[in-house]
């Protein structure tokens, strides 16, 4: 990875339309400590892996649930969750 990179963030920090590349899934300094690890073990099973492209399609009213798509799938996590998957800006 160089210098002009975009910096690792997590899901919640996009924005809708935006798109990134998964980069970890796991318990985070931003996440939820009450997502026990069988929460990122889901996460994982159900496609959200590093190297996966991902658009925020949208947020619900006050922002949570995040409406995430992956390839034709479309997710709906609510923040906490979202908050242990890091991601890369394209």
């Amino acid at each position: 990875m160089n210098q002009t990179s975009a910096p690792i963030i997590s899901i919640n920090q996009l924005n809708p339309g935006e798109s990134a590349v998964i980069h970890n899934v796991g318990l985070g300094p931003e996440t939820d400590k009450r997502l026990l690890a069988a929460g990122v073990h889901r996460l994982q099973e159900l496609g959200f892996v590093p190297g996966e492209r991902l658009t925020l399609m949208r947020r619900g009213l006050g922002g949570d649930p995040l409406a995430i798509r992956i390839g034709t799938s479309l997710f709906a996590l609510r923040k906490a969750e979202a908050s242990a998957i890091s991601v890369q800006r394209d």
